[in-house]
């Protein structure tokens, strides 16, 4: 018989042409039945039977349209619930589903006991976002007929929705214990081992389902999905391409891109985001990729035009903000008001629809009592911010500081293991909404909250616009968070002069030293000067394209004229492989009158050591501007490289100025452009001072307040003393 049908022709039909139907229905002959269905048709046009096989076949011939027609004319004839369940599954196919669940449930009324109809009345309540009712009714299907894997999979369907999991999880086993080739249950379950953070598992699940059905239209995506969160980005391509080859798919397209720029491949990218976009010219997180891409590659002006489209298309992008603040730290020219301003539309865009009257908190303000204080970061890692921030956990005094740890970290390492040990608490907030976090942190009873880095990697500022802790501090972000929920700001002296022209929501707190720098246990020695081998100054940066504007350049070839056959070596990671990269520097610095053979690309992916390594070829290191170099100018120091920096208006154009300051070396931060080539120049033509300055260096920072770690925590602790006594102050009736 075929599907769909349970019953032979009524009395009174032609029974030749309905006979031989049948025949070659159940022969397979599809063509052949819906000939003679229809010869049987043209002699009793309205027999139901004869409409109701007519439509059988012409679903199972691929035209659900035609079926749904002949169908629907049986359905005005026959109460027969066949016919009901025939057209809901027609209807289904063509996306009508709530026609289609009307349907199943016409069918499941007429005939309580057909299993079948129960079974796709739930898959369309849990397509309709109908869990509760879609589980009834598929219980019910198992009531009736216990071993139907599909109802087992549209159950553990239901119940995922319903955040069930472990039953969830049941279900799809049980179904693959009935049918162990049932790819849809396997790609079921390998997306409640992912949404569980169970990549390993996920992706096994995903590739079983292939191997069941390799035509399987999403478990291509799951692998991919699994594979990118896996880091496995090569395997993550090559599925996002076989997920791709089954159909058009902005998301697919969307991640391609991003798998693509974490494996060297920028210009690919940005073929696939603007596909994405293609497809669906709202898709705001392909926008916001194609402005990160741009920022990579050194183009900040076009990166933020990309990041606006983006919070066009999605106001509530909060990301896409975040990335305009980034991005605007590159941008040569903007005033401190104008950064100011952009940050104050920040927090009226994003922080304001978060804030709300919070409840008083229960916290005892007493001023001296031990404080608990959590840090909130996604770079408990290997990571500048991760480095930076360990020796004052390892000196934290835990006579009179409790430390709370609230990581987003969906990859933790060696380093983050060491974090966690010396954390008196460990929050895990990968994935939670900040209101969700900012309730945690008040459970928690934190007294005092510090932000890290906030608009930087997958950090978490908005958290403070929900008023999370009675004190709020930011730290190591390169400029105002724009909240007025934030408290204070740490900085020093240097960075933020108290006469400067740096505006802030929060008060400035002046430590002695804002930045502490972990020392470099596997760095190599410092090398000889190479000018001593070579003959000839080598200058080098070592920063992030996105910090390479043509201003640079231009002061960069400037330098360069002023110290006849010096040569230039530029590295980071191993971007300038890629043309992308390399050849508009190159063709930047041709225009400016210097020959392509003295600027020379590096490109590898070195461990730390060996990355470290490379600065033996380096006698100077020129820094860049607006954005100025902290961790790529106390790596370069640490190493014997002397860093020459412009001084600016602004904490992040005083970053590296901060770090040669609190090293004593002042002489090598310049007010203005003509002063940096001088300085520059200058070192250059002095082969003994230059010597001697690289043979003491590594000493030299060892012993200046940047590697003193336990100075730096007595001045943090004091900073949130203060901070808290304030609190206590205003607390007080």
């Amino acid at each position: 018989m075929p599907a769909g049908s349970h019953r032979g022709p009524d009395d009174g039909r032609p029974p030749d042409a309905l006979a031989a139907g049948l025949r070659r229905h159940g022969a397979g002959d599809l063509e052949g039945a819906k000939a003679a269905y229809l010869d049987a048709l043209a002699s009793q046009p309205e027999n139901p039977t004869a409409l109701h096989l007519a439509g059988v076949v012409h679903h199972q011939l691929g035209d659900a349209e035609a079926a749904v027609g002949y169908l629907e004319r049986a359905a005005t004839i026959s109460d027969d619930a066949d016919i009901q369940f025939a057209l809901g599954n027609a209807l289904r196919d063509l996306g009508h589903w709530e026609a289609a669940a009307r349907r199943f449930g016409d069918a499941v009324a007429r005939a309580p006991e057909m299993a079948e109809a129960h079974n796709n009345l739930g898959a369309a309540l849990n397509h309709l976002g109908q869990p509760t009712d879609a589980a009834a009714s598929l219980a019910t299907a198992l009531e009736l007929q216990p071993g139907m894997a599909t109802a087992h999979c549209n159950l553990g369907i239901a119940r995922q929705t319903l955040g069930d999991t472990a039953a969830a999880g049941g279900h799809y086993r049980d179904a693959l214990d009935i049918d162990p080739g049932y790819a849809d249950a396997h790609h079921n379950l390998g997306n409640l081992h992912f949404d569980a953070g169970r990549h390993e598992e996920a992706a096994a699940c995903y590739q079983r389902a292939l191997t069941a059905e390799p035509g399987h239209a999403d478990a291509p995506f799951g692998l991919a999905e699994a594979f990118r969160a896996l880091r496995r980005f090569d395997d993550a391509g090559a599925a996002y391409e076989r997920a791709l080859a089954r159909r058009p798919d902005a998301a697919a397209h969307n991640n391609l891109g991003i798998v693509l720029k974490e494996t060297g491949r920028i210009e690919d990218a940005l073929a696939h985001y603007r596909a994405a976009l293609d497809l669906d010219p709202g898709f705001a997180a392909a926008e916001n990729n194609l402005g990160v891409a741009m920022q990579d590659l050194g183009r900040p002006e076009k990166a933020i035009r990309h990041y606006r489209r983006a919070l066009d298309m999605d106001p509530g992008f909060a990301d896409a903000g975040r990335n305009i603040l980034y991005a605007m730290m590159n941008v040569p020219g903007l005033s401190p008001p104008e950064l100011f301003d952009e940050h104050l539309d920040f927090a009226a865009r994003h922080a304001v629809p978060a804030g709300k009257a919070p409840t008083p908190f229960a916290n005892d303000p007493s001023p001296e009592r031990m404080l608990r204080v959590g840090y909130l970061s996604s770079d408990f890692r290997d990571h500048a911010v991760g480095t930076t921030l360990m020796p004052l956990i390892r000196a934290h005094d835990r006579k009179a500081f409790e430390i709370f740890c609230y990581a987003d970290l969906p990859r933790p390492d060696a380093v983050s293991a060491e974090f966690q040990t010396r954390a008196d608490g460990w929050r895990n907030i990968a994935g939670r909404p900040d209101a969700e976090v900012a309730a945690l942190v008040r459970a928690d009873g934190i007294d005092l909250l510090v932000l890290l880095a906030g608009r930087f990697d997958d950090n978490r500022p908005l958290v403070a616009a929900h008023r999370a802790a009675p004190v709020q501090v930011s730290l190591y972000d390169a400029a105002t968070s724009g909240l007025a929920a934030m408290d204070a700001k740490l900085t020093d002296g240097f960075l933020t002069p108290p006469d400067g022209a740096e505006q802030f929501t929060e008060t400035p707190y002046r430590l002695p030293v804002l930045y502490q720098c972990l020392p470099i246990a596997d760095a190599p020695a410092v090398a000889p000067p190479p000018a001593a081998r070579t003959g000839r100054i080598t200058f080098g940066s070592f920063n992030a394209p996105a910090k390479i504007n043509p201003g640079v350049i231009a002061l960069w070839s400037r330098v360069l004229n002023a110290v006849p056959g010096a040569r230039l070596v530029l590295k980071y990671k191993n971007l300038y492989a890629q043309p992308a990269y390399r050849e508009p520097v190159a063709a930047e610095f041709r225009k400016l009158g210097v020959d392509a053979e003295r600027i020379e690309f590096r490109a590898s992916r070195d461990s730390r050591a060996g990355h470290l390594g490379h600065y033996a070829d380096i006698d100077i290191a020129l820094d860049t501007f607006p954005f100025t170099g902290v961790t790529t100018t106390f790596q370069a120091l640490w190493m014997g490289v002397p860093v020459v920096t412009r001084l600016g208006d602004t904490l992040v154009r005083r970053a590296a100025g901060s770090l040669l300051h609190h090293v004593g070396l002042d002489d090598l931060i310049a007010a203005t452009e003509d002063a940096y080539v001088a300085t520059a120049r200058d070192l250059a033509g002095d082969p003994a001072g230059l010597a001697a300055l690289r043979a003491g260096l590594r000493a030299r920072v060892a012993a200046s307040p940047l590697c003193d770690a336990p100075a730096y925590a007595r001045s943090i602790e004091t900073a949130y003393r203060e901070l808290w006594r304030r609190w206590c102050a205003a607390d007080a009736p």
